[in-house]
C-alpha cells in the first residue's frame, strides 16, 4: 500500500505563501481543542538547495492555529513540489453590484484599470503585464489591473485588492474566469475576479522572503493526499524530543493500518462533512 509521507516537524520550519483567513482560524481553533486532534495534517515541501525550511502548500490556517496553541511541533504531509499540481482559484463576486465592486477598487493607490476583451485579458495576464481581471458581464467585457513593480509591490496590490472586495462582498472560489459559467453554480455573482496562475519556483521565493498570497488563490493537486488523520494533539503538545514524536508517529501509523484503519480512494471523491 502507497502511504503519504507523514512526518513531525519543528512548527518554525514551516514557512507559509499566503495569508491566513481569521474566518476560518478562529473556528478551527474551537474544534482542535474540542476534538483534541488534528483531523488533516498540512501539505509542506521542501525549499530545497540545503535550506532546512518547508513551504506550506496548503494549511496556512491550520499552521495559524498551531501557533496560536504553542505547538513546537506539527504532523504534516510531506510532498515533492515537482509531482504536485499547481493551479489557481479565481474569486466569484456575490452580494454586491459590479458598480459598487468597481468603485471601491478604483479608489485602492497604485491600481491602474483598462478595459478590454477576455481574450486579450487572458493574454495580458499570462504575460503578467496584469496583476488580475474582472469579468463582470456576459459579453466578454473585462476590467484589466495593472500596478506594482517587482514581486512584492504587485503582491501587496492584490492583497489590497482582495481585502477591498471582501469588506462589501461575499467571495466564492471558482475554477472559472468566465462569469457566464460561473453563474451556473453561483446565479447572483456580479463579477469575477481573475488571478495569474503561479509557478511553483514562485511559490518557494514567496515564501522565502515572507511575502504572502492573499488567502485562496492557489490552488495545490497531489496524486495522494492523507485525510482524516485525526492524529492526538496531546503528542504533538507534549514536551517529549522530536525523535521520540516522530518514533511515536510511526508506530501509530503501523496500528492503524494493522486495524485496517487506512483506505486509499483510487476514484475522485466528493465529502460532505467538510
Amino acid at each position: 500500500m502507497q502511504l503519504p509521507d507523514l512526518r513531525i516537524l519543528p512548527l518554525d520550519l514551516l514557512m507559509p505563501h499566503e495569508r491566513t483567513d481569521p474566518r476560518r482560524v478562529n473556528p478551527l481553533l474551537a474544534r482542535i481543542r474540542e476534538e483534541a486532534v488534528l483531523r488533516n495534517p498540512p501539505i509542506v515541501a521542501p525549499f530545497g538547495n540545503g535550506d532546512r525550511h518547508f513551504v506550506v502548500l496548503d494549511g496556512a490556517n491550520r499552521i495559524t492555529a498551531m501557533r496560536a496553541l504553542n505547538v513546537p511541533h506539527v504532523l504534516v504531509q510531506v510532498v515533492d513540489y515537482g509531482q504536485v499540481q499547481l493551479f489557481v482559484w479565481h474569486h466569484a463576486i456575490t452580494q454586491c453590484s459590479i458598480e459598487e465592486l468597481l468603485a471601491q477598487v478604483r479608489r485602492i493607490p497604485g491600481l491602474h484599470i483598462c478595459e478590454g476583451d477576455l481574450t486579450h485579458a487572458r493574454a495580458m495576464l499570462a504575460r503578467r503585464e496584469a496583476l488580475a481581471f474582472i469579468s463582470c458581464d456576459q459579453t466578454h467585457k473585462t476590467d484589466i489591473l495593472c500596478g506594482g513593480g517587482d514581486m512584492r509591490e504587485r503582491t501587496e496590490l492584490l492583497n489590497r485588492l482582495v481585502d477591498t472586495y471582501e469588506g462589501c462582498a461575499r467571495v466564492q472560489r471558482t475554477t472559472s474566469d468566465n462569469l457566464r459559467e460561473v453563474r451556473q453554480s453561483f446565479p447572483d455573482a456580479s463579477a469575477v475576479v481573475v488571478f495569474p496562475r503561479y509557478e511553483p519556483a514562485e511559490i518557494i521565493e514567496l515564501a522565502r522572503t515572507g511575502v504572502m498570497l492573499p488567502a485562496g488563490i492557489t490552488r495545490h493537486v497531489l496524486p495522494l493526499r492523507a485525510l482524516r488523520v485525526n492524529y492526538p494533539m496531546e503528542v504533538l503538545c507534549s514536551d517529549m524530543p522530536l525523535a521520540q514524536k516522530q518514533g511515536h508517529l510511526s508506530e501509530w501509523i503501523h496500528e492503524c493500518i494493522m486495524n485496517r484503519r487506512v483506505r486509499t480512494y483510487v476514484e475522485p471523491t466528493v465529502l460532505f462533512d467538510e
